[in-house]
């Protein structure tokens, strides 16, 4: 393979990264899928253009359930897993990984409390009360619910927001104390 080969191969979305993961051991697809960030089809395409260029190697291993496909590196991906590690970019995939999972993490924390957010909602607006009940009340009192002012809606919105946090920070420490 040519020089311009195997540049525009590592060019190529998640090549560059499956020789930095598969390093100087082996690994299956799921393993590789787990840490680089593209998709199935996407995956399953640079491996094979690996295997076809001749910079990774594909081996077949019986487990209890049938075989696996292993892949390692070749001469030609060793030496290229060698650049990146004295480039420094095999440091920079494994904390652009550790980045990502932190965002994912955020985020999924972000969704839980919209979530949260909307399901207390839901519960405010869904409550329905005395409806078509008879209900003594005191002379001159009104059934109407008088509307808090903008600025108080603010304050509950803030507090509630506040509390939330409270929580989030407690269970990151609890969770780091273990």
């Amino acid at each position: 393979m040519g020089l311009d080969e195997l540049e525009a191969f590592l060019r190529k979305k998640g090549a560059a990264e499956l020789i930095t993961e598969i390093g100087t051991g082996t690994a299956t697809f799921n393993t590789l899928a787990d840490a680089v960030a593209v998709s199935g089809s996407t995956m399953s395409s640079r491996l094979s253009e690996g295997v076809e260029r001749e910079v990774l190697t594909v081996s077949h291993r019986p487990t209890e359930h049938g075989t696996e496909k292993r892949y390692a590196l070749t001469i030609l991906g060793r030496r290229v897993h060698d650049w990146a590690v004295q480039t420094e970019f095999e440091r920079k995939v494994r904390e652009l990984r550790r980045v990502r999972q932190e965002r994912e993490t955020a985020f999924e924390q972000l969704v839980g409390k919209i979530n949260r957010d909307m399901e207390i909602r839901k519960m405010v607006v869904d409550v329905d009360p005395l409806v078509d009940e008879d209900v003594d009340l005191p002379e001159g009192t009104s059934v109407v619910q008088k509307e808090p002012s903008e600025e108080a809606l603010r304050e509950a919105h803030f507090e509630r927001m506040e509390e939330s946090l409270e929580s989030i920070t407690d269970d990151q420490s609890e969770g780091n104390s273990e």
